[in-house]
């Protein structure tokens, strides 16, 4: 009996033999979506979102085309940006709105835009071992430096400035992966979203964990708050999905 109830916890609290992550506890809330919305046509695989508050608008990227779709938040197409980047998997917004940055996985680096598409500048940020293993999230912080993150192999937070030069960077062991992230000033605090292990991760400003969700689907590729609302976008069904911000 004492060997059955030994593996039983065991069971409850599994960590992978490759990470050395453990899972959500069992009691960990799934959240529900209040609202979704097809946005394939627009956007197809949509893997980043940003949130544009001059417009009351989302801007979200996908890693199978350049260009950046405006929608509103039903998910309405206004208009599209055109860049010259590849392997689109993250964005953030300038305070000012005048400047776009986009994480580009395989090379490694950070471009900026204008909120016309116009190419500006870019840097590296280069922290993975294996090319699809690479830059998957950008967001701008209060002071306009940068938060960006690595998928996986490794985990990794970094903070840069506008310009790239970087600050720090703090190792993640909180998930499987990383797909997104996101600094809400309201707290402060960073939100982040695990494709893999199925969650949303509030931390504090140096990664350390203050609370997570579960999340009903994988392929959740990018994460924003706007208000009381939490934005998600699925790369399997190009759907974006709405939730209340959780608490």
């Amino acid at each position: 009996m004492l060997i059955l109830l030994c593996a039983a916890l065991a069971a409850c609290s599994r960590t992978s033999p490759e990470s050395g992550i453990t899972d959500p506890p069992a009691g960990t809330t799934t959240l529900e979506p209040i609202a979704q919305y097809a946005i394939g046509s627009h956007v197809a695989e949509p893997s980043g979102v940003a949130y544009d508050p001059r417009h009351n608008s989302l801007l979200v990227v996908s890693d199978s085309h350049p260009d950046v779709a405006e929608l509103t938040l039903q998910g309405t197409l206004i208009r599209k940006i055109t860049t010259t980047s590849t392997d689109l998997e993250g964005i953030g917004l300038s305070a000012t709105g005048d400047t776009i940055y986009i994480a580009e996985e395989r090379n490694r680096r950070i471009v900026l835009y204008t909120s016309t598409g116009t190419r500006l500048s870019s840097f590296s940020a280069d922290v993975a071992t294996l090319a699809n293993n690479g830059l998957e999230g950008v967001s701008v912080r209060e002071n306009g430096n940068l938060f960006v993150l690595n998928e996986k192999e490794p985990g990794m937070l970094l903070e840069v400035t506008p310009a790239g030069t970087e600050l720090r960077r703090v190792p993640l062991s909180l998930a499987l992966d990383y797909s997104d992230i996101m600094f809400d000033r309201s707290e402060p605090c960073l939100w982040i979203i695990s494709d893999e292990s199925r969650k949303v991760m509030r931390t504090d400003l140096n990664g350390t964990l203050q609370k997570q969700w579960n999340v009903p689907f994988s392929k959740g590729e990018g994460i924003v708050i706007v208000r009381d609302t939490m934005y998600i976008v699925n790369d399997a069904d190009a759907k974006l999905y709405v939730f209340l911000k959780p608490q």
